[in-house]
């Protein structure tokens, strides 16, 4: 079965203060180029691909050279296709927005179409704003790794054993939650071929599905929500959920009413079956309704940030693994010393108490600091000396290991629970750091580092 699609509409292409340079270099002027052409948008519909904007051209006009031409001198070639303007006051065109798209290549195909010759630029990104096409407020089509995920809430079996309407379904446990001040929902549609031939295909897409009933948020609003949605569930199900295809309500352009999402979105597909929050939340929806919406919008940056390490961490080596685990404690823990939590920062001992003052403490140091130049070779002893007073504020500090335990401590966990030995992990760390791998197995501080940070990010969201 095809699995792309594609969506037609009218541009202009002005190359500007180039074009005069542009007439020289090919010894064509510029006044043979069309005022307007046809473009096509073709995209994979069943997941996530690098994306043809295809413009249809006379072969006399050289678009092709043109465009090269620049895209190798550096220039974005992107910026000369604009809108084709509307011809009537009731007639408007589909608007393109390139403001988001990386350009990967320019191709140029032999099939031509119509007399005319294809222009393939191959872009990552693209939206699209829609006039006359609208589908609900907020409808993403998720990647590979959420169909599997969604098939423990809705099952397919023999034919017509759940409901007339959809006899591919054997068993349906999917709901519709709230989430802050929106309803979501996953989805799993199918479409297939030709069912009078012997055998058809059954083709299955995951989609999420947003309903805002105030209809107070606009698009970046539903986006960003999309966004955040399928960072929860990735957190949840332990592999990385995204969407690459969107449609969200426009309401602040009254020509318009949908804008369409062209998303690249390249990731490892992940066939295991292993989530350890499922023993505590039996469903995703469970451990959704389970979070708190403020503290989540609060932390959303921080959470974009470890998820993705979190689920590539299941992808690495163990001495890599280690490592990703190893910084996103980190990162959770420079947050908290950062924003505060519940009105309380997490207050960090950064250096031991001394009994006497400032002045008097750091003078004793140095004077302790000097006294070890009895046992450093004649040649290193003015270098040494010259340094001393750099290393009063390190002997000063207390070690990471009282920055961790307070950590656990102010996320109200109990640090014995995790069977952690701090002072063990920073040498292991520092060791990989330095170049030096680890003679012992880092596989069980792994896993006991992975339990640690479900927790701590459980703490953080709920």
């Amino acid at each position: 079965m095809n699995e792309y699609s594609q969506d037609d509409i009218q541009i202009c292409i002005d190359f500007g203060k180039y074009n005069q340079k542009l007439d020289e270099k090919f010894g064509i002027p510029r006044i043979i180029l069309s005022s307007h052409y046809d473009a096509r948008i073709v995209f994979n519909h069943r997941r996530p691909r690098y994306i043809s904007f295809t413009v249809y051209y006379s072969h006399t006009e050289y678009l092709f050279e043109r465009f090269q031409y620049l895209h190798e001198n550096g220039v974005n070639v992107l910026q000369f296709i604009t809108n084709r303007p509307p011809q009537n006051s009731w007639d408007f065109q589909d608007f393109l927005d390139f403001s988001n798209s990386k350009l990967i290549d320019i191709e140029e195909s032999h099939f031509w179409e119509l007399n005319k010759k294809p222009l393939i630029f191959i872009i990552d990104n693209l939206n699209l704003l829609i006039h006359n096409s609208y589908s609900g407020d907020g409808h993403f089509q998720l990647t590979e790794n959420a169909l599997q995920q969604i098939h423990e809430l809705i099952r397919y079996g023999q034919l017509g054993n759940h409901d007339d309407s959809d006899p591919f379904i054997s068993s349906n446990y999917n709901r519709e939650i709230s989430f802050g001040n929106i309803r979501m929902v996953l989805s799993l549609n199918h479409d297939y071929g030709d069912d009078t031939k012997y055998k058809f295909e059954i083709n299955r897409d995951a989609y999420l599905t947003i309903t805002d009933g105030s209809k107070s948020l606009d698009d970046v609003d539903l986006f960003e929500l999309g966004k955040l949605i399928c960072i929860l569930l990735s957190f949840y199900w332990e592999k990385t959920i995204d969407f690459f295809i969107a449609h969200c309500r426009v309401n602040n352009n009254p020509n318009y009413r949908t804008l369409k999402k062209y998303r690249y979105s390249n990731h490892y597909v992940d066939e295991s079956s292993h989530n350890s929050l499922k023993s505590r939340y039996g469903t995703v929806y469970d451990f959704i309704e389970s979070l708190d919406y403020t503290k989540i919008s609060m932390c959303k940056i921080l959470l974009e940030e470890i998820v993705p390490r979190i689920n590539r961490s299941k992808v690495v080596d163990e001495i890599s693994e280690f490592m990703l685990l190893y910084s996103i404690v980190e990162k959770i823990r420079n947050y908290c010393i950062e924003f505060p939590i519940d009105g309380s920062l997490l207050e960090i001992k950064e250096e031991f108490i001394f009994i006497k003052g400032k002045d008097a403490t750091d003078n004793y140091i140095k004077n302790k600091i000097k006294e070890i130049v009895e046992i450093i070779d004649p040649s290193d002893k003015d270098d040494f000396l010259a340094k001393a007073n750099g290393k009063v504020n390190f002997i000063k500090k207390t070690g990471l290991v009282d920055q961790f335990d307070s950590l656990v401590t102010y996320l109200s966990l109990n640090p014995e629970m995790y069977s952690l030995d701090f002072t063990t992990l920073i040498t292991i760390r520092n060791g990989i750091y330095h170049g030096k791998p680890p003679r012992e197995d880092v596989n069980p501080y792994n896993n006991k580092l992975r339990l640690l940070i479900n927790d701590l990010v459980l703490q953080l969201i709920q």
